[in-house]
């Protein structure tokens, strides 16, 4: 049943405000992950990782540390690249239930800092995994 009349006017008025609230979240989440910049080294990480690589294996070939590679696939993540965002959870050691835990933590805080002082049993990667998700309405 659609609504009607001022039903109708309040019907637009929630879902206006929900979408500016969305959009506001998202500029959040997007001011708290910054600019991400594409590289050669990026897209030669998120290709090894599409073919099946696991981040150690990458950072060989790449010679790069893995925390590196980590960092090359989660902007490939943002950037809108297809990255496996459940097995680099499974490879950053990201549960459903720290993705929940960083999420609600992500939504409080104005900074990584912040969220990592909060949670200092994450690593920065860890948490800037689950701003990407997040930044793409992705879950784990």
């Amino acid at each position: 049943m659609r609504p009607t009349g001022v039903h109708m006017k309040l019907y637009l008025k929630l879902s206006l405000s929900l979408l500016y609230n969305f959009h506001l979240q998202k500029q959040h989440l997007l001011k708290l992950y910054g600019k991400i910049t594409e590289s050669n080294q990026k897209l030669r990480a998120v290709d090894s990782f599409d073919k099946g690589m696991d981040l150690a294996d990458i950072a060989r070939k790449l010679c790069v540390q893995r925390p590196t590679v980590e960092v090359y696939l989660i902007d490939g993540l943002v950037a809108g690249k297809e990255v496996d965002h459940n097995r680099l959870g499974n490879q950053l050691d990201v549960t459903e239930d720290h993705f929940l835990l960083l999420q609600v933590e992500l939504s409080l805080k104005s900074g990584l800092r912040e969220v990592k002082q909060s949670c200092p049993d994450f690593t920065y990667n860890q948490i800037r995994f689950v701003l990407a998700c997040l930044i793409r309405d992705l879950e784990v």
